[in-house]
């Protein structure tokens, strides 16, 4: 029998049934009556014929009578298990009892499948919720996520371990297993270990992701699925979360620890050994050399100094990026920058270059005249007497471009990629022969990506180091004129 479709087969076993039992009391007692007649009566067999008539339609009748209700409970059964998709209630079907007969047999029976049918339907919508918020959970979390059976076959995976570790063809694989996208011993050891032990392991590895295929630092937690009832385990829940970042983070705190505690040391143990030898100098009526030592000790102090405002510069850049935005004349910032290191650039004989047709652009008047302070004073420190430095200004539409350029012995291209890191010297011993306190650029570079711009550095086609600093546009320009500052030797 086709699901939802009228009982027939029943109906028939029925009315065979119940026919033949009537009609077998009919044949019998009519045999019995025909002998005793001695004789054929037409009315007789018209009696039967009638008889036998009627008692087919009240067959008919009382086995439709007793089919209907089972067909209508069936029908209510496919509803419930959803076996039949065209056989679904609307939401008005829903409310409305469909069983309204109060003289069917089955009524009790069909009114408790309609409340069942009700509450199925509530648990399926409130499952069907609870299932789109858990993957919706899954997928927004930063953190792969990886389901797997004993047997090592996944049955899920969120979209973060997808876009880290699977390739196009693994996407459209069937029954992937555990094997088939890691070949790393210590995920292996791990699961086997949960299964074995039933408790949480947890291991830290190096993977190649598909996103760089560069080899990542991942800390991976592997924890024991358990059924909602028995507690039995019938998987593996693997996490993989990223802390690439967080190495290089920590790793740059203990350099920077270090580096900031040997800068802090070496003026600091000078300053304590001269102070030392004053003392004495003075207990022995020795002034004169006292006054030498005292000069040296202000140069440490000074630089000191510069040291810690250096590190309040950097502080605050990071702490509170926020810019005073205001309208500034390029040139007129590096004309006030020049006339304040005109000294510096006299003492060594260098002249300082200052030209550009620009625009007045939005930026941190203060912030600028920073990065060309540091820019200008790293290349008269840096670069031999008698050598030039170029402050040029450039516009395109969309940015205004700050570049300082020296003509001195250049920058060793080795050195490029870490030269705006906190207290990188390309060579330590003149950096600190000449005063500097290594984070002169990386202040710089701060303060370029405060304003959503960039610095970049490279040598010079002939010779010298350019360093290049992007400022994006923010209104509307207006034209200045240009101008050429030169300072004097």
């Amino acid at each position: 029998m086709k699901a939802g479709r009228f009982p027939w087969r029943i109906f028939l076993r029925f009315f065979i049934a119940q026919s033949a039992a009537f009609n077998f009391v009919l044949i019998f007692i009519f045999l019995i009556i025909t002998p005793l007649t001695h004789e054929k009566n037409k009315t007789l067999w018209v009696l039967f014929g009638t008889f036998l008539v009627v008692n087919t339609l009240v067959s008919i009748l009382t086995s439709f009578r007793f089919t209907f209700p089972l067909h209508r409970l069936l029908i209510k059964t496919l509803q419930i298990s959803r076996k039949k998709k065209s056989l679904e209630l609307t939401e008005e079907q829903e409310e409305e009892d469909i069983f309204a007969q109060e003289d069917l047999e089955f009524a009790d029976f069909e009114r408790a499948l309609q409340r069942i049918s009700r509450k199925l339907k509530k648990k399926k919508e409130q499952l069907q919720r609870e299932r789109d918020e858990t993957q919706a959970f899954m997928s927004s979390v930063q953190e792969g996520l990886l389901m797997v059976g004993f047997d090592e076959k996944v049955f899920y995976f969120n979209s973060q371990f997808a876009t880290h570790f699977l390739n196009s063809s693994n996407l459209g694989q069937k029954n992937l297993t555990l094997t088939q996208i890691f070949r790393i011993p210590e995920i292996y050891e791990s699961f086997r270990q949960v299964i074995r032990e039933k408790a949480i392991q947890r291991v830290s590895v190096k993977i190649v992701t598909q996103l760089d295929r560069l080899p990542r630092d991942f800390s991976i937690s592997l924890a024991p699925l358990r059924k909602y009832k028995s507690a039995e385990i019938y998987g593996v829940l693997i996490v993989f979360h990223d802390i690439t970042d967080i190495r290089k983070a920590e790793k740059i705190r203990i350099e920077f620890v270090a580096n900031a505690s040997h800068e802090l040391r070496t003026p600091l143990t000078s300053i304590k050994g001269y102070v030392e030898t004053v003392k004495s100098d003075l207990q022995q009526g020795n002034a004169k050399e006292a006054i030498g030592f005292m000069e040296i000790i202000s140069r440490n102090v000074n630089r000191l100094i510069d040291l810690v405002n250096d590190l309040l510069s950097l502080s605050l850049l990071e702490s509170q990026p926020e810019l005073k935005v205001e309208s500034l004349h390029p040139l007129q910032i590096s004309e006030q920058v020049i006339n304040e290191l005109s000294m510096m650039a006299r003492e060594k004989n260098q002249i300082i270059h200052v030209k550009g047709d620009v625009t007045l652009f939005q930026a941190d008047p203060r912030k600028v005249e920073q990065v060309l302070r540091n820019l200008i004073t790293n290349a008269i420190k840096y670069i031999p007497s008698g050598k030039n430095i170029y402050v040029h200004w450039e516009e395109n539409d969309h940015q205004v471009i700050l570049r300082v350029i020296d003509d001195g012995p250049g920058i060793p291209e080795e050195h490029h990629g870490r030269l705006f890191e906190r207290f990188y010297r390309v060579d330590r011993g003149r950096s600190r022969d000449q005063g500097g306190t290594g984070l002169g650029l990386a202040i710089v570079k701060h303060i370029m990506q405060n304003h959503g711009g960039s610095i970049s550095v490279k040598n010079g086609r002939e010779k010298g180091a350019e360093f290049t600093c992007l400022f994006p546009k923010r209104k509307g320009p207006v034209l200045l004129s240009s101008a050429e500052v030169v300072g004097e030797p």
